[in-house]
């Protein structure tokens, strides 16, 4: 009878800590009915007791399971008043310990209600006698005040009560315990600002038990993912987690889940479905008596409706100033709770005021929603403490007050920036951008107010030069990470094989296992920190300092500066003689030209097409080049060296191949990044080459670039391995590369280059230190970049320049091998001769008859660093 029972009480307690109380319950009915009936008369004293132990834990059970699926309160205490009964009729032995079951459920339920005082002191009366409970009752209860403890932000209490939990739970073999006190772990790290130690240990925690269902491990990681800026990763991740809240008893991981993804979703523009996950949210809570949480999901709530509106994306309606009022009292509810999660809702739902009712024109009413600002930003999240900077930017510009504006944003962007210096890869760095997203705009709508060109492009560098020039990426040193690259490599090159129709099944399986492997790497790429040593700052460069660079070079040289704001491109020109501003007209016009003229090159270029249809392509693409050029070109009157800084669809731009800029010098980045000093000679540069399969003229192109430089390393067929490209990367100031390329528009790291043992990934690189070196990547496609969410480019391009090259020729479009074949060996003779790549390319297409859409990516020369 008893192990029956007994049995049946320990599936019970599973399902209940596998968040599955709907099932749970029935069954620990099942188990006090069978005790109920019991006659005490007839039991031992050792039958007794677990008679006492049996009724304890199936109402304790019984309470949580009830607390979960009823969202109430009172019930449920009602029923561990009646399990306290039941420990007192147990025999003295057990009677302590069985007390302090009871107590232990009772803070988890007021843990969960919102009272966390009240829990706390349940679970310090618990904990005081560590020898008072069995081990996995000791560790539930250590989980359990530590997700209190970080209720209270007492994150270092927190911290130590996990680890406490993880070894306890470790030694009892207690995997579901200890996996969720290594996914809090990564939680308390996520609230103090260790972005990858979060992300690391909540990895760990899927690896301690990977058959975990419910989701629930998936809730904190999808919020340290938002956090670092990874919004669509987070966003599924979420949405993942939701999918699998749908039984009985899962509405307050959902609740929570839905608030974090409702975060996501306003910063992907998704305005309407983060509305309803807030108001979702904010209903649960407050129908259960939760006010802190409540108070949290109602700023979200108003927050989804003001973003629209703040990015220009909607009309400011007629109720701002009820919407700024209807934030006062959310401010006003949460005033009265504690902080939660690192947040206190009554600052956040300030914040939202202040933006309303500059919306409404009501400066004054903004300004003493800031002025009665309490103290407790110093706590709060990354995206909480930037939006505080941006509202005070806002201020200070509606009030005319520039200096203070622009020293909001500095102050904003200088958060940004400790925080990248925290990270240790190319993506996490980048992908931290999205916080800065509305301060940018901030700053850079108030530079076009001013009609000042100074203004608005130091505006414009400002978020830039944070985004893209800061961190310190850091080699990996994980061999499961090698191991996964090699084994998705391995997966392609077994998938190319493939060619009979019958064999598409598994060539799909094998490509679509190769991109798991990639994404399982990817992911262990956020774990890394940053390397003091391989940071780079870069500040800002000025209008000043631009044009006192040009007058030193006395070569007609200009900068051009694009930005969009409202969907209207702009650009601010800048020669030795002055700045001024050129209104483009809509960006869209732009873009669309960009993709008709890249269809154009792939069809030129593809020499299995009918000849009558490439001189139909040709003809359009002149069509479309002749566009652009008047489009972008023409009206910056640049008769001399260009430097184009942008963004999309600037990058995707073949400048080099426009009417007016063939056989000139133009550079392509995304931000005015400062490059060398000077010039150096071309003698005694270490240059290799290589290439890959497939391209019909890579092996004469390699040799033939090779016979321009003396001691050139030259990789042929089996020679040109991704390992030794890799080396090369490293240790060669020059590096040419004839091969075929892809740029993965979904995920830019996973860009490629095709070798002898297979692609050599974007990501592959992140952490290796590039020389100041040269690399030219003959390669169709792979000049590609995709915008992130944010505004930065990635693509092996950006991978690179960001690694330490100083220059990066590539195809922002398919390339004929033959025009690679024709042009790189001059390209490279020039090289030689000035160790001036841009003006190299310029040189090598002066006589080309095919419009080739090579591109120099590179750094101003001479602006000092």
């Amino acid at each position: 009878m008893w192990p029956e029972l007994e049995a049946e009480l320990l599936a019970a307690r599973e399902l209940n800590s596998r968040s599955r109380p709907g099932d749970a319950l029935p069954r620990f009915r099942e188990v006090l009915d069978r005790l109920r009936v019991m006659d005490l008369a007839d039991l031992g004293p050792a039958d007794h007791e677990r008679w006492a132990e049996g009724m304890v834990r199936s109402l304790t059970g019984e309470a949580v399971a009830v607390h979960s699926v009823e969202d109430t309160l009172d019930k449920p205490l009602a029923i561990l008043d009646d399990a306290d009964a039941r420990a007192d009729t147990a025999p003295p032995q057990a009677r302590v310990r069985l007390a302090a079951v009871v107590e232990g459920t009772r803070g988890l339920l007021l843990q969960r209600s919102g009272r966390h005082l009240d829990a706390m002191a349940a679970f310090d009366r618990v904990l005081a006698d560590p020898a008072l409970l069995p081990a996995r009752d000791y560790a539930t209860a250590l989980l359990n005040r530590g997700a209190t403890a970080i209720e209270l932000g007492r994150l270092d209490a927190a911290l130590r009560d996990f680890e406490a939990c993880h070894e306890q739970a470790t030694r009892a073999d207690l995997t579901n315990v200890a996996s969720l006190a290594l996914h809090n772990t990564g939680f308390v790290r996520y609230a103090i600002g260790d972005l990858p130690g979060a992300l690391q240990a909540m990895a760990a925690a899927r690896d301690v038990d990977p058959e975990r269902a419910d989701g629930l491990l998936e809730i904190g990681r999808g919020a340290v993912l938002y956090e670092a800026g990874l919004l669509e990763d987070a966003e599924r991740v979420l949405t993942q987690a939701i999918s699998r809240m749908t039984g009985p008893g899962r509405a307050p991981h959902r609740a929570e889940a839905e608030y974090f993804r409702a975060r996501c979703l306003m910063a992907l523009h998704r305005w309407d479905e983060a509305r309803a996950g807030a108001a979702f949210t904010r209903q649960y809570y407050a129908g259960i008596g939760h006010p802190q949480r409540a108070a949290i999901a109602r700023v979200a709530e108003l927050e989804a409706i003001l973003l629209p509106i703040r990015r220009g994306e909607a009309p400011v309606p007629r109720d701002a100033r009820r919407r700024a009022e209807q934030a006062l009292e959310a401010a006003e509810a949460g005033d009265e709770v504690d902080p939660l999660l690192g947040q206190h809702p009554g600052l956040s739902a300030r914040l939202v005021a202040a933006h309303w009712y500059l919306l409404a024109d009501d400066v004054v009413a903004a300004r003493a929603v800031l002025a009665n600002f309490p103290d407790g930003m110093a706590d709060a999240p990354l995206s909480t403490r930037i939006q505080q900077q941006t509202v005070l930017a806002q201020l200070a510009f509606a009030s005319g007050d520039r200096e203070a504006g622009v020293a909001a944003v500095r102050t904003g962007f200088g958060l940004l920036s400790d925080h990248s210096m925290g990270l240790g890869s190319v993506e996490s760095v980048t992908a931290a951008a999205v916080h800065g997203v509305d301060l940018q705009r901030t700053d850079v709508a108030a530079a076009v107010l001013t009609g000042r060109p100074d203004a608005l492009f130091e505006a414009v560098e400002r978020g830039r030069a944070t985004f893209a020039g800061v961190g310190g990426a850091t080699a990996p040193d994980d061999p499961a990470v090698r191991g996964l690259v090699t084994e998705a490599r391995g997966l392609v090159v077994r998938g190319r094989t493939l060619t009979q129709s019958e064999s598409a099944p598994e060539r799909a399986y094998l490509f679509e296992r190769s991109r798991r492997l990639l994404a399982t790497a990817r992911e262990r790429a956020w774990h890394r920190t940053g390397d003091d040593d391989a940071t780079v700052e870069q500040r800002p460069a000025t209008v000043a300092e631009v044009r006192e660079l040009l007058d030193a070079r006395d070569d007609g040289a200009v900068v051009a500066n694009f930005l969009v704001l409202d969907g209207v491109l702009r650009c601010v020109r800048v020669d030795a003689h002055g700045a001024r501003t050129v209104e483009l007209g809509p960006r869209a016009d732009v873009a669309e030209r960009v993709l008709r003229a890249r269809a154009d090159l792939g069809v030129c270029a593809n020499d299995l097409v009918p000849i009558a249809l490439r001189e139909v392509a040709r003809r359009s693409l002149t069509r479309n080049l002749d566009a652009l050029d008047a489009l972008l070109a023409l009206p910056l009157e640049a008769d001399g060296p260009l430097y184009v800084v942008g963004r999309d669809p600037l990058v995707g731009v073949p400048w080099t191949a426009l009417p007016s800029r063939q056989g000139r010098r133009t550079t392509m980045r995304s931000y005015v990044a400062r490059g060398r000093a000077h010039p150096r000679s071309g003698v005694g540069h270490r240059l290799l080459a290589a290439h890959g399969p497939g391209v019909t003229l890579g092996a004469s192109e390699v040799r033939a670039v090779g016979e321009v430089w003396s001691g050139a390393t030259v990789l042929t067929g089996p020679a040109a391995t991704t390992a030794a490209v890799r080396e090369a990367l490293a240790t060669h100031d020059i590096v040419h590369l004839a091969t075929h390329g892809t740029h993965d528009a979904d995920n830019p790291l996973f860009a490629s280059i095709d070798l002898a043992d297979g692609p050599l990934y974007a990501h592959e690189l992140d952490g290796t230190r590039l020389p100041g070196s040269v690399v030219i990547l003959s390669a169709c496609e792979v000049g590609g970049s995709s915008q992130v969410v944010g505004g930065e480019v990635l693509g092996l391009t950006a991978v690179l320049l960001r690694l330490g090259a100083r220059a990066v020729v590539a195809a922002v479009a398919p390339l004929s091998d033959a025009v690679a074949a024709r042009v790189m060996p001059r390209f490279h003779a020039h090289l030689r001769a000035t160790d001036d790549p841009e003006a190299s390319l310029a040189a090598a297409l002066a006589g080309e008859p095919e419009p080739a859409p090579l591109v120099c990516f590179g750094s101003l020369e001479g602006l000092p660093r």
